[in-house]
């Protein structure tokens, strides 16, 4: 009776360590610090990909005519926050937006798969006569369809 008592003891307590190894392992995810770089666009053209905030606030500067050391601590900013700001905006192609890089973003769809007839398929040579495995190619390894047995009336 006693070996009953310390097996479902012993199961109880086996159990809840992996319940909360469990819950413990589920916090331990990476926090999304700032990596210090950014992504400068112009509209939907990307400038300057995956760059320091100070490299973006030297563009930034020279396309808007503003203080570098004000867009960088903008830049700065945004690698901390995540949430993209407008540096300046009336130029050709639309507002300069200093904003994350794509480290937290989700990624583009893959392309889609070749059409596929767009590459013939190669057929497997024939065996060669005299061999072991003559008749292989008269459909012998075709899987066996029920009903379509040959009847001889």
């Amino acid at each position: 009776m006693s070996f009953v008592k310390n097996a479902a003891a012993g199961a109880v307590l086996g159990g809840s360590l992996l319940f909360t190894a469990g819950l413990g392992m589920a916090q331990a995810q990476p926090v999304d610090a700032p990596d210090g770089l950014v992504n400068l666009t112009v509209g939907d053209l990307t400038l300057l990909e995956s760059v320091s905030a100070d490299t973006a606030a030297t563009a930034a500067s020279a396309l808007c005519g503003a203080e570098a050391t004000d867009i960088s601590a903008l830049a700065t900013q945004v690698d901390g926050e995540g949430a993209p700001q407008t540096v300046c905006s009336g130029l050709p192609g639309g507002d300069l937006v200093v904003a994350q890089n794509v480290s937290s973003q989700t990624p583009l769809p893959a392309a889609p798969f070749p059409a596929e007839d767009a590459a013939p398929a190669e057929e497997a040579p024939a065996a060669e006569s005299g061999s072991a495995e003559e008749g292989a190619g008269d459909g012998a390894d075709a899987p066996a369809v029920p009903g379509a047995e040959e009847s001889e009336g």
